[in-house]
């Protein structure tokens, strides 16, 4: 276990878990928004 407490291993599991909350975050969104791609596409393909 002590591999988990390695500087660089630290960092790594930091942007893993930061990358997972904003897809997870991004998946709620979307999830309880259904218009909301609709709307954002609109905005990009103006």
């Amino acid at each position: 276990m002590s591999f988990l407490f390695h500087h660089r291993t630290r960092k790594i599991m930091k942007i893993a878990w930061g990358f997972v909350a904003v897809v997870i975050i991004l998946g709620m969104v979307l999830f309880f928004a259904p218009g909301l791609p609709d709307f954002i596409f609109g905005l990009l393909l103006k």
